[in-house]
């Protein structure tokens, strides 16, 4: 029979021996924690910024691509007319998009610059506007570069448009090769000169919610710290701008106005943010020339522009937007950029090839963001 005190002091042993099981357990547990929650840091911090850029397609024919030949025109805008337009013996420029082999081909100089994506501005499926995205889909390389939607016109259709076009925005949503971050989140830029069109938003955003979607919305607007809050509230997960404009005589002014009013004010407020790029902002053109949609712009007042961007400017600036998010990975949630624009031409903003003197596209903005992205990647 055992001593009354040896018997208590094995279950002690047991007790103290348990006690440590548990503690190695315990302890095994958090630093496998640890070392997972480093690991996914480390390979976050790995993962290279996606860069896209806005496209306006006007460039196809119809009436809107009648009054931008019209503001490019004159001689001493007509360095900034697309790689694909014409200058007759007369001198009459005519510009048509509107081929499947103008497509495949910018397809190609987007990916070959290191490009990951595009944001189509989305105009109603019958329009002209559309041309380009329908050949986009069409394009046997389309898996060369993604794609997104900015939500703009189609929120101000009237009732039986917008509930169809609403429909068909969903369906571009699961198209194979839309962009997604965070995952599998697609991104949704909402751009709006009219206000924040809560009504149609809640809807869009319940529709997509019945498909099993979560897309990432991003409000494009002006001001970062105003922005978010009217934004957050209605839904969306960041903000965003869809250009810049200014009244400065250089081009390195407008990039550092970029820098300090929006990228800056998003961090000092803590906004969820996709830093925008700019590329210029030059509406003369249309001083000159105006266009239907824009009589009563600010800009017919405005007496200075900024000086057309060389090429290394731009690569600048764009080195700057992916060194911002590397270093502020808090805000830049999404890990990722817009560079306004791949064609605005007559408002001053594009990567993509322009006509040179000789009548050959000149790449040389996408051969400079080229070096940048490609060093990155």
């Amino acid at each position: 029979m055992a001593h009354p005190l040896e018997g208590d002091h094995e279950n002690r042993l047991q007790i103290v021996s348990s006690d440590q099981t548990e503690s190695i357990i315990m302890t095994t547990r958090v630093l496998a924690l640890f070392i997972l929650s480093l690991w996914s840091m480390l390979v976050s911090a790995d993962e290279k910024p996606i860069v896209g850029a806005i496209r306006w397609d006007a460039w196809t024919g119809g009436s809107i691509t009648q009054q931008v030949e019209r503001s490019l025109s004159p001689l001493k805008y007509q360095s900034r007319l697309p790689w694909f337009a014409n200058i007759g013996k007369d001198g009459v420029v005519s510009i048509d998009g509107g081929d499947q082999t103008v497509m495949d081909q910018e397809i190609d100089y987007a990916a070959d610059a290191g490009l990951d994506y595009w944001a189509f501005l989305l105009y109603p499926e019958s329009s002209t506007m559309s041309t380009a995205l329908g050949q986009y889909l069409g394009s046997s390389r389309r898996s060369k570069l993604r794609f997104c939607l900015i939500l703009k016109n189609t929120l101000d259709l009237p009732e039986a448009a917008w509930l169809r076009e609403r429909k068909r925005a969903i369906a571009l949503l699961q198209e194979p090769g839309y962009q997604t971050v965070l995952g599998n989140r697609p991104l949704v830029y909402v751009f709006s000169s009219k206000g924040l069109p809560k009504r149609r938003l809640q809807e869009f955003i319940a529709l997509a919610r019945e498909r099993e979607l979560n897309p990432y919305y991003v409000f494009m607007g002006w001001h970062p710290a105003a922005d978010v809050k009217k934004a957050i509230p209605l839904g969306f997960d960041a903000v965003s701008s869809y250009a810049k404009s200014n009244s400065s005589p250089a081009f390195v002014d407008l990039a550092n106005s970029v820098k300090t009013q929006l990228w800056e004010n998003a961090v000092n407020h803590k906004a969820p943010y996709i830093p925008l790029v700019t590329t210029g902002w030059d509406k003369r053109t249309r001083q000159d020339n105006p266009v239907s949609w824009e009589v009563d712009g600010d800009y017919h007042k405005q007496s200075v522009f900024p000086s057309k961007a060389t090429p290394d400017e731009i690569a600048s600036h764009l080195d700057e937007a992916l060194q911002f998010v590397d270093q502020h990975r808090d805000i830049c949630e999404a890990n990722a950029v817009i560079i306004y624009a791949w064609n605005e031409y007559d408002e001053g903003g594009w990567l993509a090839p322009t006509r040179d003197a000789k009548g050959f596209p000149d790449k040389s903005r996408l051969e400079a963001i080229r070096q940048v992205l490609g060093e990155r990647r």
